[in-house]
């Protein structure tokens, strides 16, 4: 099998391809720029009708906030109506085991775009589906993700979340995060006038 004037013998190199395939299927996350599942276009859900007592619309009134951070929700609404980036009002937020950062904001053709990233926070592996997120503005108008993507992270593991929905001008936008059993946490992220 093997000649000593030739090198490594050849179940070494097989070895070696072995090890290598192994990493890259245990570890594809290192390889790519990141988890592409958790890329979505949100679409636009029916208004509740009727009286429903547990359907509130969201508080996203520049009044509701504290004096500190309606001044942060005015820059974003003016960068976002110049067309650049801004940093939500409130940037991050923590189920139980998953946390949930929002680093910036923007207007495009195809709506406004959300991107940040989701950790898991917790100390098992955690399934994170695109459905455990949901977008409310202030018009009661829920928008949610058509496809059945998913992200299976590791404890202390990232990946990066990018959400593109088509919010009306002049709206307030809330993000909804649902990863049962922890109970469900809001984000402010746009509070208008």
């Amino acid at each position: 099998m093997s000649h000593p004037s030739r090198g490594m013998p050849i179940w070494i190199w097989g070895a070696i391809v072995g090890l290598l395939l192994i990493l890259v299927s245990t570890r594809t996350h290192l390889f790519s720029p990141g988890n592409a599942a958790l890329s979505e276009y949100f679409a636009v859900q029916p208004t509740p009708t009727g009286f429903d007592p547990s359907f509130q619309l969201p508080q996203l009134e520049l009044g509701s906030l504290p004096p500190t951070l309606q001044k942060a929700a005015g820059e974003l609404l003016a960068r976002l109506q110049a067309g650049r980036a801004g940093q939500p009002v409130e940037p991050a937020v923590e189920t139980q085991r998953l946390r949930v950062e929002v680093d910036a904001l923007q207007r495009s053709d195809a709506g406004l775009q959300i991107t940040g990233t989701v950790t898991n926070i917790g100390q098992d592996d955690l399934l994170v589906p695109i459905s455990a997120f949901e977008l409310r503005d202030s018009t009661g108008a829920s928008y949610i993700a058509g496809g059945g993507g998913s992200a299976t992270l590791r404890p202390g593991e990232s990946t990066p979340l990018e959400l593109t929905v088509p919010l009306p001008e002049g709206c307030g936008l809330l993000l909804i995060t649902t990863l049962p059993p922890d109970p469900p946490v809001e984000q402010r992220l746009i509070v208008v006038d």
